[in-house]
């Protein structure tokens, strides 16, 4: 990382980002959000009267506000990234405990602990600035057209991604407070692992503190990492102000746990046990409720109609208090039968003996005169109790009570007496020495070793910018997941092999189970994103398409001269009673124009699109197979199933990501024609069969609509043929009643039987 670009220049790229953000949007979405509402209900889908008997459909008038899951990766993160610092810290403690007094030394660890804060900082905004990149890009062609029972599958799974990570926190509560070893079976890991090398390479000649900066920032960018495609489908309709309340809500729901446990360690040091035991305890039965809404949501989204849902959610909530139950059972058994060499990541260090005696903090130590250089090198977390704005003076060496906010990560927590800088900067006089800050201490070590000499000015643009760690990091993760696939003589094999079949065995679980996690999430958001599109789209070309069926009863006839006699086009109805011919359906005569395939319409009136559905479904890729499908289940000819076959066709182009959503949410099979809601049959017929592009209208003719046959897919009255001839109507007088005209074909060899 390049010294020279410090946290304020990143920071700006960040503001800008986010400034940026609406504009951004402006690119997918050109109207303004409606009125937010902050709840969500199940209400009835209305559909035009008329409409064959389907099962009940119901549509939630859910909107996305904050989101659950994204609020607890931020909380989730103050948390790990608190670990991750103090992980660096305490390795670069123990590191130069070893080291003999010098002032080199100690300006080198001040130095380190100086990149240690700014790597934290240069990670914070590099994934500030890729979270927000990727939010502005899900959720700005989300913004609008979004299916609502999906966004409401979507917040239930929010709830029970939710419920995951409480339950995660609560198995790792009596770590985090000191009473249980790390366990070896890691589903999210505390800290990322890059301390020991990193401190272990400040010693080598060629090391540099910017190098080390570099390793903090990855360190704590590794964390916020493995959320990112976690969190994209949950982007979806997320409006930009509610994702920022989500980031900020995060943000103190995280300082607040750490403070909590700041305290519990601060003020009951002998009753550890029963505080983690307590604390474990409430957060299980907070992920329980977690998962039992998100599962109630998620039934509401899918619309499955499950009965006796009353018993299923306390059994859901018991089942998964019982299996947070047995995982606390195996984290006790494996701290007490298996032994670890790792060191405990502690939120913060104890400042109380085993026998109950507070510690002697550092300060305390230096005020009584003891000036070695282990005491000016302890640990900066409890063991210091005087604030940072007091550490920058030189002679504040009292020992003041030192408050919270001085102690967790995000702010300055270097507590060593000031050293004399006179190795580094030459000249200076006394006064000046005495006066350094360790800002400035960094900036001398750094400079010294002019790590960007003879560099580039685009390799230094580069390395400023977020892509230089999302690449280290997909280089670490890489060779981390291939672990297992390196060749025999390799340093990663053998590390691999060296583990016990059962830490394989989870490794091996964890990666694919990450893999499949996060190939969902991506999935789910491009499903997300697709939908919306092709919903605006629809929804655009749907006036055209209705103004055109609304014109059906003034424009060109299909008529007939006799009973199985011949079938031809009139320019209007006038012009085919002039001819002796009778109005067979509204519409030229077309492929669909038979008496055979008029005889199926009637016939398959209320599974017609339900057929079609299946054929296509069955034979997606292939039109040969699929139309001898529509042939054979239907009992079309085949040039009309020719003409099906276009149908799917344009559908599975054009439609493609609403029908998956409709499978998602369980509403394929909704064929209603609706304004609230666009479904697989909607978006057919604005794509499909007006010529835009599809032309199913122009190559069957003949249709339910046009010879005005009452079928699954309810119809405007103005949208149906009104016209046809020697047909009777039904009990309502709204639709013509086909079945004894049929009948009475039969004998006469122009249909076949059914």
């Amino acid at each position: 990382m390049n010294q020279r670009y410090g946290p304020s220049m990143q920071l700006l790229v960040l503001l800008l980002s986010i400034a940026g953000t609406h504009a951004f949007k402006g690119l997918f979405n050109k109207l303004i959000i409606d009125e937010i509402t902050g709840s969500f209900e199940q209400t009835e889908e209305p559909v035009p009267r008329g409409a064959a008997a389907e099962p009940t459909q119901f549509v939630q008038s859910y909107i996305h506000i904050v989101d659950a899951t994204l609020i607890t990766v931020i909380a989730w993160a103050v948390v790990v990234v608190t670990l991750e610092v103090n992980d660096f810290q305490h390795h670069l403690m123990a590191k130069y405990d070893d080291e003999p007094s010098s002032d080199e030394n100690s300006q080198r660890y001040i130095a380190s602990l100086m990149a240690i804060q700014y790597g934290m900082y240069d990670a914070i905004i590099d994934w500030s600035i890729i979270y927000t990149v990727a939010y502005a890009i899900v959720g700005g062609l989300t913004w609008n057209n979004s299916d609502t029972n999906f966004l409401t599958v979507i917040w239930g799974f929010s709830l029970m991604f939710t419920a995951l990570f409480l339950a995660v926190a609560g198995l790792k509560m009596p770590q985090w407070l000191g009473l249980y070893r790390v366990s070896q079976f890691k589903t999210i890991k505390d800290t990322s692992g890059f301390a020991a090398k990193a401190v272990q390479d400040l010693s080598a000649e060629d090391s540099t503190i910017a190098a080390f900066r570099y390793q903090a920032r990855l360190g704590v960018g590794k964390h916020f990492s493995q959320f990112f495609w976690l969190l994209l489908p949950f982007y979806t309709n997320l409006k930009f102000w509610w994702y920022l309340l989500s980031v900020v809500i995060g943000f103190v729901i995280g300082q607040l746990f750490i403070f909590i446990v700041f305290k519990l360690r601060e003020r009951f040091p002998k009753r550890r046990k029963n505080i983690a035991i307590g604390a474990s305890a409430v957060i299980a039965f907070g992920s329980a409720a977690a998962f039992v809404r998100g599962v109630e949501i998620v039934n509401l989204g899918w619309n499955r109609g499950v009965g006796k849902l009353h018993v299923i959610l306390p059994i859901s909530f018991f089942v998964w208090l019982a299996a947070i139950g047995l995982f606390h059972a195996w984290k006790y058994f494996e701290h007490r039968n298996f032994e670890t060499d790792q060191a405990e990541p502690l939120l913060f260090a104890s400042t109380v003996h085993e026998d109950g005696n507070a510690k002697k903090s550092t300060l305390e130590t230096l005020a009584e005169g003891d000036e070695s250089m282990e005491d000016a090198l302890a640990e900066p977390l409890l063991d210091a109790p005087s604030s940072r704005r007091d550490f920058m003076k030189k002679d504040s060496l009292d020992a003041t009570g030192q408050t919270y906010f001085y102690q967790t990560a995000y702010f300055d927590r270097i507590k060593v007496k000031q050293p004399s800088v006179s190795s580094i900067s030459s000249g200076a006089d006394d006064e000046a020495d005495e006066n350094v800050t360790p800002r400035e201490v960094y900036k001398s070590v750094a400079d010294l070793e002019d790590s960007e000499a003879g560099v580039s000015w685009y390799h230094r643009v580069w390395r400023f910018l977020p892509l230089t760690a999302i690449w280290g990091l997909f280089l670490f993760g890489t060779l981390d997941t291939c672990r297992c696939c390196a060749r025999k003589r390799s340093e990663l094999k053998s590390e691999f092999q060296e583990l016990s079949c059962g830490k394989k065995t989870w490794f091996v679980f964890r990666k694919i189970l990450k893999l499949l996690v996060n190939f969902i999430c991506i999935f789910v958001v491009i499903v997300a994103c697709g939908d919306s599109h092709q919903t605006g789209v629809s929804r655009s070309k749907l006036p055209f398409v209705h103004e055109r069926y609304s014109t059906l009863n003034v424009g060109p006839v299909c008529a007939y001269d006799e009973k199985c006699g011949n079938l031809k086009s009139f320019d209007d109805k006038e012009a085919a009673h002039a001819a002796n011919y009778s109005v067979a359906h509204c519409g030229v005569c077309s492929g669909c124009s038979t008496w055979q395939d008029l005889s199926v319409q009637w016939r398959t009136k209320n599974k017609a699109a339900a057929l079609a559905q299946s054929c296509g479904a069955s034979n997606l890729f292939n039109q040969a197979t699929m139309a001898k499908c529509l042939s054979k289940d239907m009992g079309w000819t085949p040039v009309c199933s020719e003409a099906w076959v276009h149908s799917v066709v344009c559908a599975r182009e054009n439609c493609k990501w609403i029908a998956v959503r409709s499978i998602i949410t369980n509403t394929l099979t909704n064929f209603q024609m609706t304004k609230n809601t666009m479904t697989s049959a909607l978006c057919n017929e604005a794509q499909c069969e007006q010529g835009n592009p599809g032309h199913f209208a122009k190559l069957s003719g003949a249709s339910r609509r046009k010879m005005n046959i009452k079928s699954s897919i309810a119809r405007e009255p103005n949208q149906q043929c009104q016209i046809v001839d020697n047909i009777p109507r039904d009990a309502e007088g709204r639709y013509n009643d086909w079945g004894d005209f049929f009948d009475s074909l039969e004998g006469l060899g122009c249909i076949s039987p059914p």
